[in-house]
């Protein structure tokens, strides 16, 4: 067993019908995984992390499930509307903040050879922008412009616009370029010829980016309530804090049907989208 084992390191030598021998292909896989395991034991070393506690405090978090069941309904009308404000925060941040990235993916796409400063600028930008949650930048709006679903609004816009133009530019990036260098040739302007011909080789796959955000949203407006950015999450902190775990349990439950529905119906959409 351990000769075979070992055997996984080295290349094997097999001998064909014929005669021949053929070496195997140098196979890197191990070593990688070695280096891997042995970068995540350094890395539990230095951040304190114990397999062993959690296994032995696993019972306690079991508890607090059984805490939570069966959950209590009647808390449902006033967790309604919190319910709703993550959904509308979600929809609102998805929308605006795709509708943002569409025009601005193309001037940050490379195949056009646009204003080049800008395009190192602006790129240097989000990357610096896409490090922070969305959690940070709700905690950061709420004290500018006050605690609510407004702050939660606009934390949504800014992360999404940052995922949202950089899937679109690297997709731009790929697309054959024949047909927008055809109808420049005919002295159309530059923006009509990303709209007629750029834009529809993305069509697709920027309406299937704009449901994947939209999925990422609702899960990540669930917690804005912590930092006062509205939602669900400021229900969720309180009725934890005041260990009414049976309220607890129904917004857990509502939240996880939510993101459920929402999923389903985004994946039947987005495989409609790459049939049609």
């Amino acid at each position: 067993m351990l000769k075979d084992f070992l055997n996984i390191f080295y290349p094997q030598t097999y001998e064909l019908s014929c005669g021949k021998k053929v070496k195997e292909k140098f196979n890197p896989a191990p070593y990688i995984t070695i280096v891997v395991i042995i970068f995540a034991i350094i890395c539990g070393k230095v951040t304190g992390f114990d397999l062993g506690r959690l296994f032995q405090r696993s019972k306690q978090f079991w508890d607090l499930i059984a805490k939570m069941i069966p959950p209590n309904w009647s808390f449902w009308s006033d967790m309604k509307k919190p319910m709703l404000d993550t959904i509308v925060m979600s929809l609102l941040g998805t929308v605006f903040g795709c509708l943002i990235a569409l025009p601005m993916s193309f001037y940050l796409s490379a195949n056009f050879k646009l204003n080049k400063t800008y395009l190192t600028l602006h790129r240097g930008l989000l990357s610096l922008l896409r490090t922070l949650p969305t959690l940070v930048y709700a905690q950061l709006l709420s004290i500018v412009i006050g605690t609510g679903t407004l702050a939660g609004t606009i934390s949504i816009v800014i992360f999404t616009y940052t995922i949202c133009v950089k899937m679109l530019y690297e997709q731009i990036e790929t697309i054959d370029m024949g047909p927008y260098e055809a109808l420049e040739s005919t002295g159309a302007s530059r923006i009509k010829c990303m709209i007629k011909s750029a834009y529809p080789q993305i069509r697709g796959y920027f309406w299937s980016t704009v449901l994947y955000c939209f999925e990422t949203n609702v899960r990540s407006a669930a917690i804005l309530g912590y930092v006062g950015a509205g939602g669900i999450g400021v229900q969720i902190n309180e009725q934890l804090t005041w260990r009414r775990y049976g309220n607890t349990g129904l917004m857990v439950l509502v939240l996880v049907i939510t993101v459920v529905v929402i999923e389903t119906i985004s994946r039947r959409i987005r495989k409609k989208l790459v049939q049609g």
